[in-house]
């Protein structure tokens, strides 16, 4: 199968996706969970339960499974699991597993100690519904990275006027048309049952987080990477209202 997303150096030397020129360990996103995590873990992080959802090509669980953490990845495109299944194969790191199963039925693999939640929430059409079953599944941190709306019109993403879904404020985004899953399999980078998906505001999500137990909530701006100034005020953070938050129960 074809790596579409994570470069990932397995056991061998050889890389799943070498023309990206970089590797998802060394990426700002991996390294800024895994200072949280470390955080809050210190020396007690080795043989830590965590769950990475959407974990499309298992790039970050098998990051968390080297960082001594017990790994599991929920991924529901086969095809996408199947190169879970080649990293696994391939990586030769013990406590790494991958699940192919709707996210939606986390409950059913769970409880975890953490979350990781990257480039999942924005496809949900019940974001809060399902920040809800994270809590319930996650007892101790839960690693956010997603987009967020806005005040602003952008025309990027195309989404709708300002909107309220769960009582929460927001914009909709529209994902696709399909109802073949076979269709379905072959747009990665899209929902899986849902047509349309909500963005709640950023003052959304984080209150929802504080209602959910999480004592401590922040933003983690180094997922940035070295020039935060520049991407909060014209780069990537300002274009595409997408941050990393993470929820504590201390």
């Amino acid at each position: 199968m074809t790596f579409t997303a994570h470069n990932i150096r397995l056991a061998d030397g050889s890389e799943t996706l070498p023309e990206a020129g970089w590797l998802i360990a060394d990426s700002p996103w991996t390294q800024a969970a895994l200072r949280s995590l470390r955080l809050f873990y210190g020396h007690r992080l080795a043989g830590r339960s965590i769950v990475d959802l959407g974990c499309l090509e298992g790039g970050y669980t098998l990051e968390f499974a080297r960082a001594g953490m017990r790994a599991t990845g929920v991924e529901v495109r086969r095809s996408n699991f199947e190169n879970c299944l080649r990293v696994k194969d391939g990586a030769g790191v013990p406590d790494l597993a991958f699940v192919n199963d709707d996210v939606w039925n986390l409950a059913a693999h769970g409880p975890f100690d953490a979350a990781f939640c990257c480039g999942l929430l924005y496809h949900l059409d019940r974001p809060a519904a399902f920040i809800r079953l994270m809590a319930e599944c996650v007892r101790d941190v839960i690693i956010l990275h997603t987009h967020f709306a806005t005040d602003t019109n952008e025309a990027l993403f195309q989404l709708s006027p300002p909107a309220e879904n769960e009582g929460l404020p927001g914009r909709w985004m529209h994902e696709h048309d399909l109802d073949d899953t076979s269709q379905l399999e072959a747009h990665k980078w899209t929902s899986w049952s849902n047509k349309r998906s909500f963005w709640p505001t950023k003052p959304a999500l984080i209150q929802l987080l504080k209602e959910c137990g999480f004592d401590m909530v922040y933003e983690q701006y180094d997922m940035l990477g070295r020039d935060i100034r520049g991407s909060m005020e014209s780069g990537y953070y300002h274009q595409q209202g997408r941050s990393m938050f993470v929820a504590m129960r201390t």
